[in-house]
């Protein structure tokens, strides 16, 4: 059965969805205790994605990992891009970010892509922290665990070993992650497809031969969406003009990703903040990670005034990968104790947090048909306020626990003033990335059309 179809038929919670809350910020908890049908997008424009472990990725290898597994891997990502940034900020890695073989934990979405002539179709990660797209070759010394897919370079007529962008070193690759997992293996150049219409030659990318780890569930391979001259926003920039945008989906359901003037397209009902020099860099693609400045942050109807120097350096990443959005404890303690405020009628869960858990302000609605639950807004430059409710605010799958979905750098962390957003806070949004134009937009409240 293949995607569309097995996502057609099964019966999904749509859980605190978004468009359970309005201005009022009511979000009605009794749908947890029941399932409803889910709604396929037959979007006609685009690349479906799917999380990695939902009903609708179709790949039905794994089981899910556990909230502590999460929440270790995310610890991984962030720790791996605290270290970038530090070596970008000493020059280490400055002009070197496209060759770079130190990556972050691998990401939770998938796209369908295709490689070869005739093409042959992969799942890949959607990473917009990673420049090097890569996937799963046949006669691999060590293969994906969960990933039964192959690209045989042997039955495609516009196969080339080797490199084919003049500026790539070598023509092999070697990539650690953030969970020690390990892609090596050889860059070749071929037809890469998108979509029927987005078709592209001598397109160089990554064959795995060597992959060690857990990628996830159906995973094949990397989509690499970051700033490098090897990434995919790069090589498909004569067409696309350095533009794409995503709807980050719920499990159980559906996105998009689009490119060029699909995704431009989007832009007039969005609202756009500067892409801006990462920390020790004088240029985008040396920042590696997607910069912007955020100032301040609103809870309810009530602006927290945090100084924005809390959140000048290093600076803020918005990150697809990242799950749990960080702020520095400045930062954080001033939105807890707003949130806890806001929410000062509920009662605290007592649960025992777990290993791994970052989440230290949870609540226990048991019971409870409805809750009034708080908006929370980021305000970035240029008067992009981006709004969060129903999920992008709160975490958990049981009313007996959920938990305001931020952390707090810890103090052990290289950079504690580093803000990552993370793609808890950008499900169902849509996230507009313009490179050439230096910004990025927001806008949406959910991927169907």
């Amino acid at each position: 059965m293949n995607h569309v179809s097995r996502c057609e038929l099964v019966q999904c919670w749509t859980g605190l969805g978004p468009k359970a809350l309005d201005v009022s910020h009511t979000i009605v908890l009794s749908v947890i205790q029941r399932s409803i049908p889910l709604k396929y997008w037959r979007g006609s424009q685009g690349l479906p994605i799917t999380q990695k472990y939902g009903p609708c990725s179709g790949s039905g290898h794994s089981q899910p990992p556990s909230p502590q597994e999460i929440f270790g891997r995310d610890e991984s990502r962030v720790s791996f891009i605290n270290s970038k940034c530090n070596q970008y900020t000493s020059g280490n890695l400055k002009n070197h970010a496209h060759n770079n073989n130190l990556f972050d934990e691998d990401g939770n979405f998938l796209v369908d892509v295709a490689f070869g002539t005739p093409p042959q179709k992969f799942k890949l990660i959607l990473d917009t922290g990673s420049s090097i797209t890569w996937t799963q070759c046949k006669a691999c010394v060590h293969c994906l665990k969960d990933s039964h897919r192959h690209f045989d370079s042997l039955a495609s007529s516009a196969y080339s070993f080797g490199s084919c962008i003049p500026s790539t070193v070598g023509n092999t690759y070697n990539m650690t992650y953030g969970d020690k997992s390990t892609s090596v293996g050889n860059y070749g150049c071929d037809t890469m497809t998108l979509e029927p219409s987005d078709v592209f030659q001598k397109f160089q990318f990554g064959c795995g031969r060597n992959n060690k780890g857990d990628f996830g569930s159906g995973a094949d391979g990397m989509l690499g969406l970051g700033q490098g001259q090897l990434s995919t926003v790069s090589q498909t920039a004569s067409k696309f003009k350095k533009v794409f945008s995503y709807c980050l989906p719920e499990e159980n359901s559906i996105g998009s990703l689009l490119f060029g003037e699909k995704a431009t397209s989007q832009s007039s009902s969005l609202k756009f903040t500067s892409l801006v020099n990462g920390p020790g860099t004088s240029g985008l693609e040396e920042s590696g990670y997607y910069f912007v400045k955020l100032l301040d942050i609103s809870v309810g109807n009530k602006r927290l005034n945090i100084p924005s120097s809390v959140f000048a350096s290093p600076g803020t990443i918005i990150d697809s990968g990242t799950v749990i959005t960080r702020l520095p404890q400045r930062a954080y303690s001033a939105l807890k104790a707003a949130f806890k405020k806001a929410m000062a009628k509920y009662p605290l869960s007592n649960g025992r947090r777990k290993e791994n858990d970052m989440l230290d302000t949870c609540y226990n609605l048991s019971g409870r048909k409805d809750v009034l639950l708080p908006e929370i807004v980021l305000h970035f430059g240029d008067g992009a306020d981006v709004r969060l409710n129903g999920k992008r605010v709160v975490w958990g799958n049981d009313a007996s626990r959920l938990c305001l979905a931020f952390a707090g750098n810890s103090k052990s962390t290289m950079n504690p003033e580093l803000t990552i957003i993370g793609n808890r806070q950008q499900v169902s949004l849509t996230v507009l990335y313009d490179i050439r134009g230096r910004r990025i937009g927001f806008g949406g409240n959910g991927c169907s059309k």
